[in-house]
């Protein structure tokens, strides 16, 4: 005869499988950085009290033997003292890169400026891993984005034929999601060929040698007040363009309306050379990278730095305040960017590829090096890369810079005004760092635990 044992037990047993199972899908907790298995390729240096946050750039390997191949790129999120990158996206193909404009304009978004119609600009949700893709919003060096009219400001390029010459023009257009032009100014017939760079600078166009005339590479969007400032490179000036009119309002530079002063006092004729990613910071104050290329006072010079200069609007002068010059051996002739910190501390990137293009023809062994300065010009923390390894630009992630890019709004409508949704897709990641899950390492080995027990002390005992 069969018998069994009181099954009540075994009831109560599975009444307490199953609260465990509850609390298993229902504690939330972020997966560890460790879980995106992709380490930034850097040696992090801290020697003060440097600020501790999140960064992003978009990151690119070259070919050592071919310095404009880009063989890997990557759009990373890290923590600024760990290498082991909290979210990241690979590109897709040898020719795919990241190596462009990344702003951080909404919690938890990036926006990634496209440079080709073949290589769509695109909002990326770093904790939900989501992106929203823009496929014929795409510009060169530099893109803002307006959230209260869905629309952004792109810098594209074109070939005039000017007097027998070929010349390359920047344009800077407003689109809309869909890539619609709704305005449009031209350098052309604002900035005059008298302002060319003396070094002739040259770029290829379609397998054609033509004269670089501006080669404008930053832009900041006041849409609220109808504002433009626009850098241009190689008239080593910057512009304030009303975007109502179309005029410019002021020039500061080499060719502006301010009498230029150095750190000594002394009136110079141009206080940078060929700068990137200009932007104004606080009323009348504006941060630059001066990568000190084609300097013409001095041609064999080579030191880029983080330069700080204040406008008078009353007399006219521009003022330089404050600065930071990196060894030699970090000189950048393309590329670089430079912010403040929540902390008031500088954060820059020499981000060439390898230094070694110097007008001094000197040769470092690094690619990209990321820098903290502090108010006193200590450096506090530096990544190094390296050799091969290039930065574009590197954004902090935080609420002041979030402000700075939306000109106030603090947050992001994804749905267009027009009532077009742009199209969703999922980027090729592979890094799922800091997308939040339901699940718990401690109630992960809770359940198992519990299960365990349970399945042994509930099986049902039989006796003949």
């Amino acid at each position: 005869m069969f018998e069994s044992r009181n099954r009540k037990p075994i009831f109560l047993k599975a009444g307490l499988l199953i609260a465990c199972l509850i609390i298993l899908a229902t504690v939330p907790i972020s997966y560890s950085a460790t879980s995106t298995g992709f380490v930034v390729p850097c040696t992090i240096d801290t020697t003060g009290n440097a600020w501790n946050g999140e960064l992003a750039f978009g990151l690119s390997q070259y070919n050592s033997s071919n310095l404009q191949q880009v063989i890997a790129s990557y759009l990373v999120v890290m923590q600024t003292d760990n290498t082991q990158a909290l979210n990241f996206i690979e590109a897709n193909g040898s020719s795919a890169s990241y190596s462009n404009s990344v702003k951080y304009i909404a919690p938890d978004t990036l926006m990634v400026q496209g440079n080709s119609a073949a290589s769509e600009s695109f909002f990326w949700n770093f904790t939900s891993n989501e992106t929203t893709d823009f496929p014929n919003v795409y510009g060169h060096h530099d893109l803002c984005y307006n959230p209260i009219n869905n629309t952004f400001l792109a810098l594209r390029n074109y070939v005039r034929n000017v007097n027998g010459t070929n010349y390359l023009f920047d344009t800077v257009d407003e689109l809309n999601a869909t890539g619609s032009i709704l305005w449009s100014w031209d350098t052309y017939g604002n900035i005059p060929l008298t302002e060319a760079d003396p070094f002739n600078d040259t770029s290829l166009v379609n397998g054609q040698t033509v004269v670089d005339f501006t080669h404008s590479n930053a832009l900041q969007w006041d849409y609220n007040d109808s504002l433009i400032y626009l850098n241009v490179r190689h008239t080593n000036t910057f512009y304030a363009i009303n975007q109502t009119s179309g005029n410019i309002i002021w020039a500061c530079g080499q060719f502006g309306n301010f009498t230029l002063v150095n750190s000594q006092g002394d009136v110079v004729s141009s206080l940078w050379y060929h700068s990137h990613d200009t932007a104004q910071v606080a009323p009348g104050i504006f941060i630059m990278f001066d990568n000190d290329f084609h300097n013409e006072t001095n041609p064999l010079d080579a030191h880029s730095r983080i330069l700080e200069i204040s406008l008078d609007m009353q007399n006219m002068t521009a003022r330089e305040i404050w600065s930071w010059e990196s060894p030699t051996s970090d000189w950048t002739q393309y590329w670089g960017s430079a912010d403040i910190l929540p902390n008031g501390d500088k954060l820059a990137v020499f981000g060439d590829q390898d230094h070694e293009f110097g007008q001094q023809d000197q040769t470092n062994q690094t690619g990209a090096v990321i820098v903290e300065v502090n108010a006193t010009g200590s450096a506090v923390r530096t990544w190094t890369f390296p050799a091969g390894w290039g930065i574009y630009r590197v954004t902090e992630i935080d609420a002041q810079n979030l402000q700075l890019a939306t000109t106030g709004v603090s947050s992001l409508s994804l749905q267009l005004a027009t009532g077009v949704t742009p199209t969703q897709s999922q980027k090729p990641a592979s890094g799922f760092g800091i997308i939040d899950v339901s699940i718990t390492v401690a109630a992960i080995t809770t359940v198992i635990a519990v299960s365990l027990y349970l399945i042994r002390k509930s099986r049902k005992r039989v006796t003949l």
